[in-house]
Order: structure tokens, then C-alpha cells, then sequence
């Protein structure tokens, strides 16, 4: 794993956002719950949950998902 200045960086695929800095958020606690089961009903980690919501919340776009992005055929 190569060493970010935040820590080492976890294994898995990388983020179609592009490069993330941590940051800490301090929400009610009785939200928390509410948001990781929203999270755990998507499929997708609670960062990644918050992300999408600021994103829609505030008209940014999306970049689309892994695997549905389409290849432009060249002949």
C-alpha cells in the first residue's frame, strides 16, 4: 500500500471522484444510524453515501458508475 500524508491507503478500486482528502463530520447521532442503513441499502461505503447526497444536494454531477460506462467502437 502506498502511504498517503492521511495514512496508508486501503485496497480496493479507486474512486471515480478522483482524489479524495479526509475530513471530519460531526452530525447527530441519532442520524448516524439513519445514514449507514440508507448506505448499507445502496450497496455502497457511508463516505461514498455522503458524497452522492452533496453532490445531488448541490447540482454537481456524478461521474458515472464503474462498468457502465460505455466503449466507443472504432472500425
Amino acid at each position: 500500500m502506498a502511504a498517503t500524508p492521511a495514512g496508508p491507503r486501503r485496497a480496493g478500486r479507486p474512486s471515480v471522484w478522483g482524489p479524495r482528502s479526509p475530513m471530519t463530520l460531526k452530525w447527530p447521532e441519532a442520524h448516524r444510524q439513519h445514514y449507514e442503513q440508507q448506505a448499507a441499502r445502496e450497496g455502497i461505503s457511508l463516505s461514498e453515501y455522503v458524497i452522492r447526497r452533496m453532490a445531488a444536494l448541490h447540482g454537481l454531477i456524478e461521474p458515472e458508475e464503474e462498468g457502465a460506462m460505455q466503449l466507443r467502437l472504432t472500425g
